[in-house]
């Protein structure tokens, strides 16, 4: 069978993609009798290799500067009937349905005809992206050819007729992705721009292709404004290019808080009301422009508007073509539901609740990113907490939307762990004193999650908040299964309210008792009067009391102001750490090992420990000397235990009942200046020590 379809493709050094492309070709070359011609413009990466599996016809072509000649060195060696040009940073949808049936039909009366080019945001290529309809294919009898050095149009085309829009016909792009990390490309792109503008200053297309090729350029705005003015002037084009031109103006002037951003937006509003460049992209930013105003008001007012306009275009209604020159930045179903997340909290703060709630009700949770889970999140707390709406039917469907492996098992967990981070932000103490000072506080925003209390650790956390009853709590309790996904204040209300910690029946490894006690202990006012209590109890005969009191005392050590506490505080933390380490480390560790000649082999904190615990002994004994210098060991064995040691030194009772008079002290100074005037191994160091004066004075300098 004779080639209908030609498939021409450029390249150089893009083995990144290249085959990524060809493979997706794949189908559509086994259901319409293909060629695919190549050309190499100076491959030095392995990309010519690559393209050796697949192409039908592949040359070299030396670059010069001119995509244009390129491409048509290409065409002229095509034989199908039709051509079709593809980049390498594209790759097809497998949808090639449309387009192989419109190719094996007789279309004498069609010429051209204009696919669409998705432009993704990421290399994830799953989220945000923007739909270009551009001329891809054609009759290769009407004798079209490439123009242009850079962004190449199609000439000849003047008999051709209207193109046929292919609607399912799609090609991922990724080649935007990035765009400012490659400064070479984006200074040749710019430089083949303004000599194209400089032999065509009046030409619209160009102008339009500099402004969004050029966002990095100095001149920007003065080439943003050149394009306006030619716009309000009408020069040839203008009606095609205008608005989006306006809608670059008003983006740009949103972003860099332009005072023309008013102006510029009713211009467009004015100008091409029609144009979903003004209907879609426009008013997206004058909502988020209302919204961060906090004129709530007009934001619901341009959201609604929007909802409107992406009814409109999902229907196919209005002129779509209008995206034959420029892409729609904010039409894609992402950014669709990242206004109705903006459009919900607009209308909460505009006291529209049950219009928030249909809002968030109509989301697909499952195509959520991130972001967007973030900020569902945070306004299924405030819808909460300012209204009386039922909730519970909508977090169960978020719950069970953001937790589908969509599009996969890692974009899941990373919304699942969003959702839960955000989420135990409404169960903290600052949170919830601030939201009661709120003038429409109706609840707490945490109960929003009581319904999850059989999916995750907010619900259940947000139960225990919810009942009185200690044996209830203690059942909620032993169901946690992730620990670290427990909002700390439900584990804090259980044990304030009696609730035995560790749970029986219920064993927790060391590890996770010291993160859970880490936890605990960020909201001191609550923490510390749970280490009082557990300073009471018997913990020496029960191996997870014991570890439980051993990550209370080690946290309430490191957290506690030793600088301004109360010293009653302090000297009862002091002991309670010393009477859990005398008792946890023989458990823990050989008697050889805790000889102190290899306490080296200890961490820090435990060597600590074991000083603390012999000087403690030694206090009990009357030994202050003995006291003091285990202390000045200990801190020698984990210097970040300075305060502690300081405070223990400066309020331990009975070594203020023993300090010396100030007399034996100014001696003691007399006699470490007579000593610093000598090496240490000079005679008269050994002669000044065996003085009845240094021996009076011996335990101050020594010490």
């Amino acid at each position: 069978m004779d080639t209908i379809l030609s498939i021409g493709i450029i390249f150089k050094n893009d083995i990144r993609c290249i085959e990524r492309c060809l493979k997706a070709l794949q189908p559509l070359r086994d259901a319409v009798p293909c060629e695919l011609v190549m050309a190499d413009t100076g491959s030095d990466d392995g990309s010519r290799a690559v393209a050796e599996k697949y192409a039908d016809t592949l040359f070299d072509f030396p670059w010069i500067n001119d995509f244009a000649a390129a491409r048509n060195a290409v065409i002229d060696r095509c034989t199908g009937e039709w051509y079709l040009s593809v980049d390498t940073d594209e790759y097809m949808d497998e949808d090639v349905e449309e387009i192989s049936q419109f190719l094996l039909t007789e279309n004498q009366s069609c010429n051209l005809c204009r696919v669409t080019i998705r432009n993704y945001r990421d290399y994830s290529m799953d989220g945000s992206y923007a739909d270009f309809y551009t001329l891809r294919m054609v009759r290769l009898s009407i004798g079209a050819r490439y123009q242009g050095a850079i962004h190449e149009a199609w000439t000849g085309l003047e008999r051709a007729g209207s193109a046929l829009q292919f609607t399912k016909t799609i090609f991922h792009h990724d080649g935007y992705v990035n765009m400012a990390q490659n400064p070479e490309k984006l200074k040749r792109n710019m430089s083949l721009l303004r000599d194209k503008v400089k032999s065509d200053p009046k030409n619209l297309l160009t102008r339009l292709q500099i402004i969004e090729s050029g966002f990095q350029e100095p001149d920007y705005l003065d080439q943003l404004k050149k394009s306006l003015s030619m716009v309000k002037r009408k020069v040839a084009g203008w009606k095609l290019f205008g608005p989006p031109i306006f809608r670059h103006a008003v983006s740009i002037a949103h972003d860099r808080k332009l005072a023309e951003f008013q102006k510029w937006a009713d211009q467009a509003e004015e100008w091409f009301p029609d144009s979903y460049f003004v209907r879609i992209d426009v008013k997206v930013h004058r909502m988020l422009e209302s919204f961060e105003r906090e004129e709530y008001a007009e934001s619901v007012r341009q959201g609604e508007a929007l909802l409107e306009a992406y009814a409109d275009y999902r229907a196919g209604r209005g002129d779509l073509n209008c995206q034959a020159c420029s892409t729609l930045q904010m039409a894609s179903p992402y950014h669709e539901r990242t206004v109705r997340l903006c459009l919900a909290s607009a209308c909460l703060e505009d006291g529209k609740a049950g219009r928030a709630l249909a809002l968030l009700q109509e989301l697909e949770f499952s195509r959520l990113d991130r972001v967007q889970t973030e900020n569902l999140t945070k306004t299924l707390c405030a819808l909460h907490m300012r209204s009386q709406e039922d909730t519970d039917s909508l977090v169960l469907a978020a719950w069970e939307g953001i937790t589908t492996p969509e599009p996969d098992e890692k974009r899941a967990e990373e919304r699942r762990l969003t959702f839960m981070v955000f989420g135990s932000a409404a169960f903290t103490a600052n949170y919830q004193q601030d939201e009661a000072k709120k003038a429409n506080f109706c609840r707490h925003a945490c109960g929003v999650f009581a319904p999850l209390a059989e999916k995750c650790g907010l619900g259940l956390a947000a139960s225990i908040l919810g009942t009185e009853d200690p044996e209830e709590m203690a059942a909620l309790l032993a169901r946690v299964g992730k620990w670290a996904e427990l909002p700390f204040p439900a584990l804090s209300r259980s044990i304030e309210s009696g609730v035995e910690f560790p749970l029986p029946g219920k064993p927790l490894n060391v590890e996770s008792m010291d993160e859970l006690a880490g936890r605990l202990a960020a909201d001191w006012g609550v923490f510390f009067p749970m280490v009082q209590r557990a300073a009471e109890e018997d913990f020496a005969q029960n191996w997870q009391k014991l570890c439980w009191a051993r990550g209370l005392s080690l946290n309430a050590l490191q957290r506690h102001n030793w600088k301004s506490g109360r010293e009653e505080d302090g000297m009862a933390l002091a002991r309670f750490f010393a009477d859990v380490e005398k008792v946890f480390l023989p458990r823990c560790y050989n008697p050889q090992v805790l000889a102190e000649e290899n306490l080296s082999v200890l961490p820090p904190m435990h060597r600590f420990g074991w000083y603390c615990v012999q000087a403690f002994d030694a206090l009990d004994k009357g030994d202050v000397i003995s006291y003091t210098h285990l202390l000045r060991k200990g801190l020698a064995a984990h210097e970040g235990m300075k305060a502690v040691v300081e405070f223990l030194t400066d309020h331990t009772p009975q070594l203020q009942a023993a300090r010396p008079d100030p007399e034996l002290l100014a001696l003691a100074e007399k006699v470490r200046g007579m000593l610093s005037v000598y090496p240490e191994d000079d005679p008269a160091v050994a002669a000044i020590k065996q003085s009845p004066v240094y021996q009076r004075v011996a335990h101050l300098i020594e010490e």
